[in-house]
């Protein structure tokens, strides 16, 4: 209206207001200013506001505007925010190979991408004893209790590398965080410790079937100390499933363990652990309790995953590829979460490690987790590896049968096919036309090394029946079993290729 009237005056470039006629009185000069003041405060009042609904659009999840660039600080700190809300522990999402790598840095069962300012070398805690919160209860937060008691009950050593190998196994099944709580892992003191540990967690009045080719010490100690107990066990051809269903339905007692080692120790014979389970849920009934365990010591997560093909136990000698360089000693067994026997079985076997006190010592379980950490690079070539050295000792003319799952001639080449991913493993054997030839071909190796146990960087040649108990014999007498190690592939060809020539012309054709 005073714009109308001409009494104040608008300049369009500077925004500003001007009163035009300077013969106004006082009061009349003063109601023109505070209006011209009031027009202009609300033209800015308008721009702050528009402004603020831009910016605002603009704000990120901690409430700081981007208008302006964040500190460096800020920027790290928002990033890790953001990436934690992504859940990227999601276990489908992150391969076998990251999970190796990354073992033993922080707990698998842990929600976020791991703490802050972490070590990248997991601690050995060697302690045997904790203090006791003034409560008297260990296990409240409010005492400072972490639930750590004694050593022998609990370590944090080894219960990372448990949780560790459960992930292991149970990796790229879809599992959720409670599948690991229900799967219980017990790493041992030793492989024998925790074929032992399955046993006595079942019932009395067990019958115990064994393949028919099978690493001796199993019969070995199943005669030793549990058939005096009322353990009695036969053996079966395990890749024959009309010879399990009848070992199964001749069983005079109702309690049965099927165990199953494949590949086998030393004729590396290939179960189809998918068909016995299946074969397995069909013979259950409320007379007969059995139970399906799996000795997967030769082809470890990254080949073979035996609970997700249905078993209720697996079992590993972590001596073996999991430390990956023979200085190790610890073995280990997980339950299934998806199998109702599986879940009964976990407390019990855990009752007899902490109870027997069998448990692997904090500075194998440490090794092993470093081991762990490189086991898919070793694997990946050692079957490579082995690969090559089966293929030159199936040509060579003076070795009688070469036992390889990777060959196609080889009888369950198909199965290991389906089963085994990535590779056939690192184990082979080959026979030669007697004991006296394979003796003497393993007395000439040089680069190859004479030793028993498998699965470290070099590679071991053993002649497998003069090691085994004269009663309890696996072996066929000119067998020759191979560990693969990380030796180039013709410096071991050629010097298996020298030792046979010497092993013949001292023996002969």
């Amino acid at each position: 209206m005073l714009l109308r009237a001409g009494i104040i005056r608008h300049t369009q470039a500077s925004g500003t207001f001007h009163i035009q006629h300077q013969s106004l009185d006082q009061t009349s000069k003063f109601i023109c200013t505070m209006v011209s003041h009031a027009i202009c405060f609300r033209k800015i009042q308008r721009r702050w506001l528009s402004n603020l609904s831009f910016f605002s659009k603009r704000r990120n999840c901690s409430g700081a505007e981007q208008g302006s660039t964040p500190s460096p600080a800020e920027a790290g700190k928002l990033a890790y925010s953001h990436r934690l809300k992504r859940d990227v522990k999601n276990c489908n999402t992150i391969g076998m190979d990251t999970i190796l790598s990354h073992a033993g840095l922080h707990s698998p069962s842990s929600n976020t991408i791991g703490s802050l300012n972490e070590p990248l070398s997991p601690p050995i805690h060697l302690e045997s004893t904790y203090t006791r919160p003034p409560s008297g209860d260990y296990f409240k937060e409010e005492d400072g209790g972490r639930g750590w008691i004694y050593s022998r009950i609990g370590n944090p050593t080894r219960k990372l590398l448990e949780e560790t190998i459960t992930h292991l196994e149970l990796a790229g099944s879809g599992e959720r965080k409670e599948d690991h709580c229900l799967a219980v892992t017990c790493a041992f003191s030793s492989g024998m410790a925790a074929v032992s540990s399955i046993v006595l967690a079942l019932p009395q009045n067990l019958h115990i079937i064994l393949p028919d080719d099978i690493y001796h010490g199993v019969p070995t100690q199943l005669k030793a100390m549990f058939v005096q107990r009322g353990v009695t066990y036969s053996a079966t051809n395990m890749t024959n499933i009309q010879d399990i269903e009848k070992e199964i339905k001749s069983s005079k007692v109702n309690n049965v363990l099927v165990w199953m080692e494949t590949p086998s120790n030393p004729g590396c014979k290939v179960v189809d652990i998918d068909a016995v389970c299946k074969l397995v849920s069909i013979c259950r009934n409320d007379n007969t309790n059995i139970t399906t365990a799996v000795d997967s010591t030769w082809a470890p997560p990254n080949l073979t995953q035996p609970l997700l093909l249905g078993a209720d136990v697996v079992m590993h000698s972590g001596t073996k590829y999991f430390g990956g360089h023979s200085d190790v000693l610890l073995g280990c067994t997980t339950t299934s979460p998806f199998t109702l026997v599986g879940k009964e079985l976990g407390d019990s076997i855990r009752t007899i490690q902490t109870t027997l006190g069998s448990t692997a010592s904090p500075f194998d379980c440490w090794l092993t987790l470093r081991g762990l950490r490189t086991l898919h690079l070793r694997v990946e070539r050692q079957c490579q590896t082995a690969m090559k050295i089966a293929t030159f000792l199936s040509s060579h003319k003076f070795v009688e049968k070469v036992h390889y799952p990777g060959l196609v001639s080889h009888p369950q080449h198909e199965i290991a096919s389906r089963q085994m991913n990535g590779g056939y493993g690192g184990m082979l054997s080959f026979e030669m036309k007697d004991e006296a030839m394979a003796m003497a071909v393993a007395g000439a190796v040089s680069t190859i090394k004479r030793a028993t146990s498998l699965g470290g960087t070099e590679t071991l040649i053993e002649h497998r029946a003069s090691i085994e108990p004269l009663d309890g014999r696996v072996s066929p007498d000119g067998l020759l079993r191979v560990s693969v190690g990380l030796e180039n592939a013709n410096d071991l060809t050629r010097d298996l290729e020298i030792a046979i020539d010497i092993a013949n012309e001292i023996v002969g054709c």
